[in-house]
């Protein structure tokens, strides 16, 4: 900086400093350029906080948008090309479920769905990617052009106002020791620098149609992405009402426990685990019945996969509490060994150590009655 330059700083100085300390009044600007400079001040407060927040609105993770923009960043400086995008939570959510939806298999159900799902999910998060992209080339850049070129000029000037002012000023307070041209030079100054910052402020102000458009079409890129979406989503609906009905109409599988063999520890033998201890043995090479599974049996399927039986039995359906003497007390699910019958309506038969009758409509018959 020049000498000359150097003194019109100290100048300046020491005249803001006689206004805010001495309470000297400077030269007055119009009302008409403070209510600009007032506007003018609020868009750029505006635009700071409306880009950032739309910015946190497309991309809500703090962490994944420093990340990506440290990325970017290196990118550059290494001239390389990154394509890698913000991960959207649709897309992570889709990924879960396609991926678990491939373990289970096509032949699930439930499996089939969650494929469905999370496909539908994937093409949500790059309906989504599209709105990013979108946004930022119709809404984020030419608000940060704005930002960048003429908001920073307007701030420019009005900086270079107040210090024309404030050496102005400086000059008409030392009148007399300072020549009247170089009094009348700092007014021209003062008035130009006035001028054409007005002038910024008031097509920056008049342009309100080019923001209007920049909002107009923030708003469009929102509205594909919901109508994208509201397209695939009606499109998933479909498939799993479809899915759902087709589920609801196929013929419910009863299961079928199969008998387990393993060896005995004791004899070295194989041998079957069954429910009756006491069971009496029956011919080389017959197969013992294994006892169904029922899906309102309190017995669970993994012991019914377990259990073989070697003699008459049945299964209670219906729990029984006798009425008289001699009958048998049981319980829903309750395997009872069946030694006889009494007549066609009552079997004899015995439940741990208590035997007695039970009426035949109680009972599943697992394995008859040998015929007399």
């Amino acid at each position: 900086m020049s000498v000359s330059g150097m003194k019109k700083q100290l100048h300046k100085a020491s005249q803001l400093l006689n206004e805010r300390l001495m309470g000297a009044e400077g030269t007055k600007l119009d009302e008409d350029f403070l209510k600009m400079e007032k506007a003018v001040t609020m868009i750029r407060v505006l635009l700071a906080e409306l880009l950032s927040r739309t910015t946190e609105f497309l991309q809500p993770n703090p962490a994944c948008r420093a990340k990506l923009s440290m990325l970017s960043t290196v990118s550059r400086i290494r001239g390389q090309v990154r394509t890698m995008g913000y991960p959207q939570t649709e897309g992570m959510l889709g990924e879960c479920m396609s991926f678990y939806g491939q373990q289970l298999g096509a032949a699930s159900e439930f499996g089939g769905a969650l494929m469905a799902v999370g496909g539908a999910l994937e093409q949500v998060a790059q309906a989504k990617d599209a709105l990013d992209v979108s946004i930022k080339q119709t809404f984020i850049d030419p608000l940060q052009e704005l930002q960048h070129s003429e908001m920073k000029e307007i701030k420019y000037q009005l900086r270079k106002v107040n210090g024309q002012r404030l050496d102005f000023d400086y000059k008409k307070r030392r009148r007399g020791k300072v020549a009247e041209e170089e009094l009348r030079l700092a007014w021209d100054k003062f008035i130009t620098s006035k001028e054409l910052a007005e002038r910024s402020m008031f097509v920056l102000l008049q342009s309100d149609v080019d923001r209007l458009g920049k909002l107009a079409a923030l708003v469009a890129a929102l509205l594909h992405f919901h109508r994208d979406a509201q397209r695939i989503l009606l499109g998933l609906q479909g498939d799993l009402q479809a899915r759902l009905t087709a589920a609801s109409n196929k013929p419910a599988r009863r299961f079928r426990s199969k008998k387990i063999q393993v060896r005995d520890d004791h004899s070295g033998s194989d041998g079957f685990y069954h429910q009756l201890s006491a069971a009496a043995p029956r011919p080389s090479g017959e197969q013992f019945p294994v006892v169904p599974s029922r899906p309102s049996s309190p017995i669970s399927s993994y012991a019914d996969c377990k259990l073989v039986l070697n003699q008459p039995c049945c299964r209670a359906r219906y729990s029984f509490t006798p009425r008289h003497e001699g009958e048998l007390d049981f319980s829903e699910g309750d395997v009872i060994i069946l030694t006889g019958r009494a007549d066609a309506s009552w079997y004899q038969g015995t439940l741990g150590d208590r035997s007695g009758l039970l009426p035949v409509s109680y009972v599943d018959v697992l394995v008859p009655l040998p015929l007399p």
